[in-house]
């Protein structure tokens, strides 16, 4: 199904899919539904780990990575460092990615008002959520939903 979603609409509706789905391949009835953020990543550096979990439990009001870094007492630049190394990013560039694919979700799977996913996502106008939305994908929320429903 996720091959025919990717010929058909792309690899990154597929993706999109398969972590609503929380799919990565066929498991055991025992087995844990949630893909650990070690398995989703391909690291175990127990810094990072808590790290993003931070930001994951946060994303409605987002840390400062500053502050996350003396959550996890570690300096900012360690934090830098490990999410260099093992994502290619910085904290604050993953922070936004990871708001933004939260509110792609919202978009396309509930009814909220863009403002209301807009809060959701830890933004505190649609005006900014807008502009930071339409310039990582290109296009308005408001547009994406209409595309995709």
């Amino acid at each position: 199904m996720l091959h025919l979603i990717a010929t058909e609409h792309g690899a990154d509706l597929a993706t999109a899919v398969a972590d609503q789905m929380v799919y990565n391949a066929v498991r055991e009835g025992t087995a844990a539904q949630r893909v650990s953020l070690q398995s989703r990543h391909g690291m175990r550096c127990q810094h990072l780990t808590r790290a993003i979990r931070l930001m994951e439990e946060t994303i409605e009001t987002p840390l400062a990575p500053r502050a996350i870094a003396e959550q996890l007492d570690i300096s900012t630049r360690q934090l830098e460092r490990l999410f260099g190394k093992y994502l290619n990013t910085s904290p604050k560039r993953y922070i936004v990615e990871m708001r933004l694919h939260r509110a792609r979700n919202l978009i396309v799977q509930t009814e909220q008002s863009i403002t209301q996913i807009a809060m959701a996502c830890g933004f505190n106008w649609t005006s900014h959520f807008s502009k930071v939305f339409r310039s990582h994908s290109g296009t308005s929320p408001i547009t994406q939903r209409t595309t995709l429903a």
